[in-house]
């Protein structure tokens, strides 16, 4: 095996490339360890030992610290790791282990992403951002049936309220209609909303003026 680059990527790493393919992310303490130039041959068992002392255990590392200020679904972290070079075998080994610990659940993840945006957006736009991330839909599913989430009236009444005045209701009823959309409501019940607003807000003055 040649290694044929090493391509910097921050102060600290470097991309070290064998064969002409992405091996690993290095630093500068590895290179110098394992005597690595371009152009030259290393050998394979020394590569191996690398891997078994170093890439396995920093891949760990990195993941874990990821997680350590906030849940991370499965895909995730396999974005975070190919992201700093590692291969599918490691990445792999990882994620089991990560599972195995009870750090990565989809199932969990999907439970939290759904009670922290359910109040700013629809379960259209959460359901397509969730698949995104390749979470399984049955687990989508199985979340929605099994959590007690707001109801969808309570929510765009909320949004509209804090976001819009009623003269933007009336006068800019496209452009609100557009927004909430955006956000994964359904039209018709936006409509809805609006209409109760204005109706309320009429009522309040003229029981006012009745006064």
């Amino acid at each position: 095996m040649v290694v044929t680059d090493i391509r910097k990527i921050d102060d600290k790493r470097f991309c070290l490339f064998v064969d002409y393919e992405p091996y690993a992310s290095v630093y500068l303490s590895d290179i110098k360890r394992m005597h690595l130039k371009c152009g030259e041959e290393v050998a394979d068992d020394k590569l191996e030992c690398f891997r078994r002392e170093y890439l396995y255990k920093r891949a760990m590392n990195k993941a874990v610290n990821s997680i350590k200020f906030s849940d991370k679904c499965e895909y995730d972290i396999r974005n975070k790791l190919k992201d700093l070079y590692y291969d599918e075998e490691i990445i792999n080994h990882t994620v089991e282990r990560l599972k195995s610990y009870g750090y990565i659940d989809d199932y969990r993840y999907t439970e939290g992403y759904i009670r922290r945006h359910s109040a700013k957006k629809g379960l259209r736009v959460i359901r397509m951002e969730l698949q995104a991330k390749h979470i399984d839909r049955t687990i989508i599913d199985d979340v929605l049936e099994n959590n007690e989430i707001p109801d969808e009236m309570e929510r765009i009444a909320g949004i509209i309220r804090k976001k819009y005045t009623v003269a933007d209701l009336i006068n800019k009823r496209d452009k609100v209609l557009s927004y909430m959309y955006s956000k994964g409501f359904s039209s018709r019940k936006v409509l809805e909303c609006i209409k109760l607003i204005i109706n309320d807000t009429s009522e309040e003055d003229n029981n006012y003026t009745d006064v």
